[in-house]
């Protein structure tokens, strides 16, 4: 299939690339700069051309001879909740309408576990009969940020154009994605908890870290291979949470960081009364529909590594 990309360069995008290379895919990549990630220009059956989401004049021309757009590009602005709205929902949308104009059959679009971030607004989240709370895998929204506004938002918009225009439409909603660059050049993830710890680990410092305090981490290979699996399906109007199956803690992180370097470093653990019941998302969508279930636990130490021999 000829499969249009957007943020091919980013973290994520990056291994869904390599995942749709592999299966002999050609990708057109729609990169804000594309000299950001130079190694990409090697890749095979790979074009990149240089667009923000917002050139709309070139994305109406790019989309067209596409089969299927898979939009990962996140154009982010929260200084307030207009130019969120702008800067990333209004173009998501855009393009969206001229793949459906264009005759693109399947847009598969990246949401966020954010869009019911509103449960971890409280220092002292829901819990559902003394377990773990589930949020399920539906259309459900509970924003608490304008980044998880934005993304529901979209996800409401592109479930109307799927029923307007026929043009089929996926949803994923990744969680904490972590991992190595996915080719030579690319990238980890941005949030910098791991390589604080790691720094901390190395320098024999104490490390800071909240009782409880975690989430199901998806390594980014893993998170990829549900972008493949939903390509190859015939569902409609489905949304995926990209997470593993198991909770982990950063106390457990930061151990496997201390072990590692055999570190002196010492946990303080910080106590603010979460709770020992984690909130959990339903990931049993990917299992039922793809046979794909993931345990981030045999990563950490494989990405922790990494990092340290950096």
């Amino acid at each position: 299939m000829k499969i249009l990309l957007t943020g091919g360069t980013g973290f994520i995008g990056s291994h869904v690339l390599i995942k749709l290379i592999e299966l002999g895919h050609s990708v057109t990549v729609l990169a804000r700069n594309i000299e950001k990630v130079p190694a990409i220009h090697t890749l095979p059956n790979t074009t990149v051309i240089q667009a923000q989401i917002t050139d709309f004049e070139t994305i109406s021309s790019v989309v067209k001879g596409h089969d299927v757009c898979v939009h990962v590009a996140l154009n982010y602005n929260d200084t307030s909740a207009y130019h969120m709205l702008m800067s990333d929902t209004a173009p998501s949308i855009f393009l969206a309408n001229e793949c459906a104009k264009a005759g693109v059959s399947h847009f598969i679009y990246t949401s966020s576990t954010a869009t019911n971030d509103s449960i971890y607004a409280s220092a002292n989240p829901p819990i559902l009969n003394n377990t773990n709370a589930h949020v399920l895998t539906s259309s459900q929204h509970a924003p608490h940020t304008y980044y998880g506004a934005t993304k529901a938002a979209t996800e409401n918009f592109l479930l109307s154009i799927t029923s307007t225009t026929g043009m089929r439409v996926s949803i994923i909603r990744p969680g904490y994605t972590f991992g190595n660059p996915a080719f030579e050049g690319a990238y980890t993830q941005p949030d910098q908890r791991f390589h604080t710890i790691v720094e901390a680990a190395k320098l024999n410092k104490d490390i800071e870290i909240i009782k409880n305090d975690g989430t199901q981490f998806i390594w980014a290979p893993d998170l990829a291979s549900i972008y493949t699996a939903v390509l190859q399906s015939n569902y409609n109007k489905k949304i995926y949470f990209g997470l593993s199956q198991n909770f982990t803690s950063w106390e457990y992180i930061a151990l496997q960081a201390i072990h590692i370097c055999n570190s002196t470093s010492k946990l303080i653990i910080k106590d603010l009364g979460w709770s020992n019941n984690p909130i959990m998302f339903d990931v049993s969508d990917i299992q039922r529909d793809f046979h794909l279930q993931f345990n981030a636990l045999p990563h950490i130490s494989t990405h922790l590594e990494y990092l340290f021999n950096r």
